[in-house]
Formats: C-alpha cells, structure tokens, sequence
C-alpha cells in the first residue's frame, strides 16, 4: 500500500510539473506575441504618423520633396521620402523602427483635378436645383447652393456659402453627404496648359480660329482659319503629351476621339470674342465610357464653351467631355431664339465659373419654348482618374495607401 501511494504521489508530482511547465511556455509565448504585437502596433502608429506629417507638409508647399528623417518619434523614428512618380504623381515612403521591428506606409499622390467634379461653379445666381432635379458626380459651388423641392444630389455636395431654400419644408438629398464652408478657388490663369502645349504638346497662336475634327481611327484633322485646307496627322504625333492650346484665338471641335487629351483655348484679357471653345457637332468617344474606355478628353477655355447653332446641332447632341470655363460658362449659341431642340446628351463633367442656358421655358407647367433638354451623366473614371494637364485645384488627394 505504502508503494503504491508513493508511486502515486510521484505520478501526481510529474504530472503537475509537467503541466505548470506548459502553462509557463504558454505564458512566456502569450507575453513574446504581446510584446510583438506592442512593437508591430508602435512601429504602425510611427510610420502612418511620419506619412501623416509628410503629406501635410506637401499640402502646405506642392513643390516641397525634402522629406524628413531620421526623425524621433514616440520612443522610435521614422525616414520619410518624396519623390515625383509618372505623371503628376508624388509618392511618400515612410519607414519607421521601433525597438527591433521596422513598419513601412507607401502613399501615392497627384493634384486634385477639376475634373473630378460633376459640376463645379464660382456663381450659381438665382437659380434653383429643384425637384427631379438628380446631380451626378461630386457637386461644389463657391456660392450659395439654392434648392426647391427635392432635388437629389448621389455623391457628396459641397458649397463655400451654405444652402438657401426656397421654402422651409424644401428637403434635398445629400446622398453623399454635404459640408459647407469648403473653398475650392478656380485657378488664376492657364498657363500649365498652355506650357505642357508649348512643351511636349502642340501650341497655336491666334487670332485666327483653330479647327480641331477628331477621326475614330486615332488620327486628327485640322486647319487654322476657317478657310485653310486641312491637316490630317495621327493623334499621338501631332500632340505626344495630349495637350493642345489655342493662345489668343478660338477652337472649334468635333468628331470622335481615340485617345487622351486636353484642348485649350485663351484669350487675350477681357476680349470675349477669344479663348472660347465651340462644339461644332456630336463629340464622342471611338469606346463608350461604359464599356471599358480608355479614352478622354477635357475641353478647356478661358471664357465660354458654346453649342454652335448650325445644321449639324439640330435635335439630340452628343458630347463626352469634361468642360471647364474658368470665367464663362458652358452655353447653347442663340438658346433664347433657336428652334426647340432635342437633349444635350453629356457624359463627362461641367466646372465653369457661371452656369449658362442652353435653351428657354415659359408656362405653368412650364413648357420649352427653344433650346435644349439637359441629360447630363457624370463619366465615373473621372473621379480617379483626369484628361491630360486639366486644370488642378492646387491640392493634392490620394490615389492608393500601402501599409
């Protein structure tokens, strides 16, 4: 008897050291995987801080790629580089080492482009987005945002001044959200278009007219002057950077665009008969922006982009652009006495400095009396991604965030 208990003591014994050395590995490994998730956690909150820091700097200068390092940091430090990448891009690269563990945040950047609005304006006067009124894309106003009824606006609006509505029981639908008070200033001049045209792209110089009439196989046709003989050259040879600017005169465009790129017209100041662009027919694109297109265009002027009122703007226009005005607006010529018209088909954007008619209703039910539909689509690419050198905001936004 007195055997067995011993033996059952010291079966007990073994057992219980066996298992008090389990729990004290399982312990020590509990501690070694805190101690690394603590580390893992601390070098992460480093690196994303060092990024943080760095993108802020770049916001305060865009010419700013000095970078920072090695900087100390909550018990660690971080290195952070800034280099230009592409095309308009800047990247950020943060690494950061905490105790023996090392993090790395990469962000990539490029200037916010006008063009990612759906519909921009500086001055909204007295009109009024009402019901049945459905705005695609992202929306800003440097004015008052007045609304009646409600209008429904499916990504997020924003205004510097505030809303105004009609009535108090007007309610709108913010479907993204709205925020007040933002400031998104329309650029002071041209000139980056104009020197990428100058530089890489193709620059003319006014006062005659330039005619630009794009060919679905990738080439482009045009003269200067209405009644000069045309010029046929592809595409990708007669603008290598994707930017065409007309200094001091007008352009006038059609046809169907294979490719990316920018046309631009300015205008000597306060000559509102220069810097215009007008849309002479339909303008599309050789592949519909709905099914996988990798083409794009942005109309540029320094004053008015006009709908020409002739024989080939009868009924339905077609027109795939994204159409900034910096101090004009997008317009139909003779809107107030032309014939009613059918739609203006538009997939693309509008960013102009005042919104223009494009065509008049009288009545109650109101009824057109000329001039055009709007049956404006915001093309969806434009929010990642912009057509050459088109106009920027002055800020940057992120295009991808690795961590």
């Amino acid at each position: 008897m007195g055997k067995a208990a011993l033996i059952m003591v010291i079966g007990f014994s073994t057992a219980l050291m066996m298992i008090g050395s389990n729990i004290s590995k399982v312990s020590n490994e509990s501690l070694n995987n805190y101690l690394g998730y603590y580390k893992n956690s601390f070098a992460h909150n480093i690196a994303a801080a060092g990024t943080n820091m760095a993108a802020r700097a770049l916001w305060a200068d865009p010419a700013w790629r000095a970078g920072f390092g090695p900087k100390s940091w909550m018990g660690g430090y971080y290195r952070s580089t800034v280099k230009d990448v592409g095309i308009n891009q800047v990247s950020i690269v943060t690494t950061a080492e905490f105790m023996d563990h090392t993090s790395v945040v990469a962000v990539l950047l490029q200037p916010s482009s006008f063009s990612r609005f759906g519909y921009y304006s500086v001055v909204e006067g007295s009109i009024f987005w009402i019901t049945g009124d459905t705005v695609w894309g992202p929306f800003h106003t440097q004015d008052n945002i007045r609304v009646a009824g409600n209008p429904v606006f499916m990504q997020r609006a924003t205004a510097l001044k505030g809303i105004i509505k009609n009535n108090k029981t007007d309610k709108p639908k913010f479907l993204g959200g709205f925020e007040s008070g933002v400031n998104v200033s329309m650029p002071a001049n041209l000139d980056p278009l104009k020197n990428a045209a100058a530089n890489g792209g193709r620059l003319f110089n006014g006062p005659d007219s330039l005619y630009l009439e794009f060919q679905a196989n990738g080439q482009v046709k045009w003269r200067v002057g209405a009644g000069a003989s045309w010029n046929t050259d592809n595409l990708s040879s007669f603008a290598p950077n994707g930017a065409i600017y007309m200094n001091g005169g007008n352009v006038h465009v059609k046809g169907c665009v294979n490719g990316r790129v920018t046309v631009g017209a300015g205008g000597t100041q306060g000559n509102k008969q220069q810097g215009n662009i007008i849309i002479d027919d339909d303008i599309t694109y050789y592949v519909h922006p709905k099914k996988g297109s990798d083409d794009l265009l942005g109309l540029v002027a320094d004053n008015n982009i006009v709908l020409a009122d002739n024989d080939n703007t009868r009924g339905d226009v077609k027109i795939r652009a994204s159409m900034f005005s910096r101090t004009g607006g997008f317009t139909a010529e003779n809107y107030g006495s032309r014939p009613v018209e059918g739609s203006i088909e538009l997939i693309g954007g509008i960013q102009h400095n005042k919104r223009g008619a494009v065509g008049t209703f009288s009545g109650t039910p109101p009824k057109r009396v000329s001039g055009y539909l709007k049956n404006y689509q915001y093309d969806e690419r434009l929010m990642y991604d912009a057509p050459p050198y088109f106009p920027t905001t002055g800020n940057y936004e992120i295009v991808s965030w690795f961590e």
